[in-house]
């Protein structure tokens, strides 16, 4: 896994909402977890190649994806949105808008096959970092002029990565450029892979029934992680 709080952390309880969810799927299916943290390519690098780890989580959906992962079924429902500063009052609400504009981003991140085409075809520039508070600092001292990251993501940053006078410089637009669902993928290297996606769906589709999916995301809002 890599890190990406408050969804997942090495550093979170239960290493965060997210992960504790994905436990216990497995958990009830007869499985024990045990979760490895690297950086996101190298995780992504070591699930689809090294034969040493049964799935990863969590990760948008990329058709080129499929050709090393099985993909489970949703387990995270994401919003996208863009965070700038608000000494610039840039309008940042449709994608429209953001020509010409230079944006922050993860490594080995997707922000959508839209935005993705954007960058692709030269109408916004990309720099891709490590991780979000270095993004957060290059947009404070204008090198970026928007950063484009899940709304809770985000946030959870801005309150545990900055100080709070820096963080109050900082806004995000209002409506999601980007409303996005993550998954479980299991490697295809991997003989049980097409098993073990099935009976951790299995134990999803049980959970969001028995309504035990949203108490994960209520314990988050109320800071259990």
């Amino acid at each position: 896994m890599g890190e990406w709080p408050p969804f997942v952390s090495e550093q979170s309880k239960q290493h965060g909402p997210v992960a504790h969810l994905i436990s216990d799927l497995f958990k009830e299916a007869g499985y024990e977890v045990k979760f490895h943290f690297a950086p996101w390519g190298r995780v992504y690098s070591l699930a689809a190649n090294s034969q040493l780890y049964d799935a990863t989580a969590v990760w948008m959906h990329k058709p080129e994806r499929e050709l090393d992962f099985l993909f489970s079924e949703a387990v995270l429902q994401e919003q996208f949105v863009f965070f700038s500063l608000k000494s610039r009052q840039l309008q940042a609400e449709r994608l429209e808008q953001i020509i010409g504009m230079r944006l922050g981003g993860d490594i080995a991140y997707s922000y959508g096959p839209e935005l993705d085409k954007m960058v692709a075809d030269g109408k916004v520039t990309q720099q891709k970092v490590t991780d979000v508070k270095q993004n957060f600092g290059k947009l404070l001292r204008g090198r970026i002029d928007l950063y484009p990251q899940e709304l809770r993501v985000g946030l959870a940053e801005l309150q545990s990565q900055l100080d709070p006078a820096s963080a109050a410089l900082i806004t995000h637009s209002q409506t999601p450029f980007l409303r996005n669902d993550s998954f479980v993928m299991f490697p295809r290297k991997m003989p049980d892979s097409a098993k073990l996606r099935d009976q951790f769906n299995q134990q999803l589709q049980q959970a969001i029934a028995s309504g035990r999916y949203k108490r994960y995301f209520e314990r988050l809002a109320r800071g259990e992680y």
